[in-house]
């Protein structure tokens, strides 16, 4: 049987809402969203920042902090029993754009299944691996083009297994990259025609990807070599509890915050000089930004400097409706709800 990493065999109910569970090195972000008549509605975000920060995947997965706080967050939302869907990110993981010559859609899954090692820089057997056919220009070409996904089965599973453990089901295992793509896509400001670049700056690492032709075009992650000033520097904005409870905090510009800056825009640099290397004829239009450190004016003004283009907040809540009393909250903080939101919005998130 090929191995996806879309769906697990479990089949459950189908839920009321959608639920989006996004685990960060820093902070876990869960969303419920509501589809109605083709809209979506959000019944709640929910931020929990982790006390003691582990970056490395294999501890963060095992972390009883970890699992202690997933718990709570579960139980006070009233999520137990409900389908959820989850990521997973970092050197576990690899996104590739790639073109497939000879061979049919329908063939794709055997194809990569005994090929994926030609693409994939792991062994075949210990990943589980997906993929998205890109739209092709007709007439049809001889060879297909298509996004292909790896993640490390042991990751993957470590991840299943721990939030079986609390009580939730997790039906669709994207990575944050797509998730957040998602995202993008759905949104006004991703304008059709544009090229553009979006990314994810968070405690541990950030997400970039590239747009052309409103098609991805590369999503890299990025991780940080030495986490200690990212994990200092802080989110602009501290949310906790179920719905919007708890205070916000003011970034001040400490010597920590300038370190992760620094290091932030020397990555997206030369992020932005190896992509344009390799597409020369690439004009990126503007820079969207999101992610926990991303929401520093500072940040967006160095970036325009160094770049040459506008840098701007990303708000992945723009055509979700929700309540008149809760908006401006969900502004204040909608730097962190990328990767949730894709989350929720994902096809195969009905349970």
């Amino acid at each position: 049987m090929t191995k996806r990493l879309r769906k697990w065999a479990e089949v459950f109910s189908r839920p009321q809402t959608r639920v989006g569970l996004d685990i960060g090195s820093s902070t876990i972000k869960l969303i419920q969203l509501e589809q109605r008549a083709g809209r979506y509605r959000l019944k709640r975000f929910s931020v929990r920042r982790l006390e003691s920060t582990v970056v490395e995947e294999a501890s963060i997965h095992q972390s009883s902090g970890l699992k202690a706080v997933l718990s709570d967050l579960v139980h006070e939302c009233g999520l137990l029993g409900s389908p959820v869907a989850i990521s997973v990110s970092g050197p576990s993981v690899m996104v590739k754009r790639i073109r497939v010559s000879g061979v049919t859609e329908d063939a794709l899954d055997e194809y990569l299944t005994w090929e994926g090692h030609q693409y994939i820089p792991y062994d075949m057997n210990d990943i589980y691996f997906d993929y998205w056919i890109l739209p092709q220009p007709r007439p049809a070409p001889k060879e297909l083009e298509l996004v292909l996904v790896a993640a490390k089965q042991q990751v993957v599973e470590s991840r299943r297994t721990l939030l079986e453990e609390i009580g939730v089901h997790p039906i669709v295992c994207d990575v944050d990259g797509l998730a957040l793509l998602k995202t993008i896509m759905r949104t006004r400001r991703a304008s059709r025609g544009q090229s553009f670049a979006v990314a994810n700056v968070g405690a541990g690492g950030m997400n970039i990807i590239f747009v052309a032709d409103e098609q991805p075009l590369v999503i890299r992650d990025v991780m940080y070599e030495d986490t200690s000033s990212h994990q200092n520097a802080g989110d602009a904005v501290a949310v906790e509890g179920s719905v919007w409870q708890g205070s916000f905090q003011a970034r001040t510009d400490s010597p920590e915050n300038r370190s992760a800056r620094a290091e932030n825009v020397r990555e997206i640099k030369c992020c932005f000089e190896s992509v344009l290397e390799r597409y020369p004829k690439l004009e990126v239009e503007k820079l969207f930004l999101c992610g926990g450190q991303s929401n520093d004016p500072q940040l967006r003004t160095e970036l325009q400097d160094a770049l040459g283009i506008p840098a701007l907040p990303f708000n992945p809540f723009e055509e979700i409706e929700c309540s008149a009393d809760r908006r401006d909250r969900l502004w204040a903080s909608a730097h962190l709800g990328g990767v949730a939101v894709g989350l929720a919005l994902h096809q195969d998130n009905h349970g």
